[in-house]
């Protein structure tokens, strides 16, 4: 029973992550920018001493912006005013996530503490990224005091639970990801949706050793 069980979690994961990879893939490719020709501007023959006109040379292209500098402008501004809402939502839960971490943390001990404590570190950093986005689309520092969480009763029922939010913040993230429009926020919701895709196989794997 317990060889069918693994086979089937197994196999959950697996078309998980094909279907998180297909999604990712298929927003990365919508929102990639189009190859722009640059027109090649040629210099005045030049000759040689030997009477023969050397080949025109083209001027090098002008230099373009470095890193994943987007063509739209704007970005993080009054066209993300509809996401607020959203944002303030995942930054609870986000904060309620390193909470709840962290109390399972002091729960575990040992190597399984240092891993849930780093989780919960992750978890508040990832919350600081989306008050930072929130702020800068409505000028309003968004920073609520997290929600209390019940005491742990029982570790491995915790890691179940840590389980099924770390999968609905990679829903949430990726549906969100689909619809938005502007690149930064597209980004972060990307972002988002790995990290938490990321920390779900780690809860797991904690599951495993427990």
């Amino acid at each position: 029973m317990e060889g069918s069980l693994e086979a089937v979690t197994r196999g959950m994961a697996q078309d998980r992550k094909a279907v998180f990879e297909r999604v990712w893939q298929r927003v990365m490719h919508s929102g990639a920018a189009e190859d722009v020709p640059l027109e090649e501007e040629t210099l005045p023959a030049v000759t040689d001493p030997g009477g023969e006109a050397a080949p025109a040379l083209p001027a090098p292209p002008p230099e373009a912006p470095g890193g994943d500098f987007p063509r739209e402008t704007g970005v993080l501004g009054e066209s993300c005013r509809d996401y607020a809402g959203l944002l303030q939502s995942l930054i609870r839960e986000a904060l309620t996530g390193a909470r709840l971490y962290q109390a399972l943390a002091r729960r575990a001990g040992g190597v399984p503490a240092r891993a849930l404590t780093a989780l919960g570190g992750e978890e508040t950093r990832r919350a600081k990224e989306l008050s930072a986005a929130c702020f800068l689309i409505t000028g309003v520092r968004y920073w609520p005091e997290p929600a209390r969480v019940p005491p742990v009763k029982s570790y491995l029922g915790s890691l179940r639970r840590l389980f099924r939010r770390e999968q609905e913040t990679v829903a949430a993230s990726l549906a969100a990801a689909e619809t938005v429009t502007d690149p930064c926020l597209r980004d972060l919701f990307l972002g988002h949706a790995q990290g938490a895709w990321d920390r779900s196989c780690r809860v797991r794997t904690l599951v495993e050793q427990a």
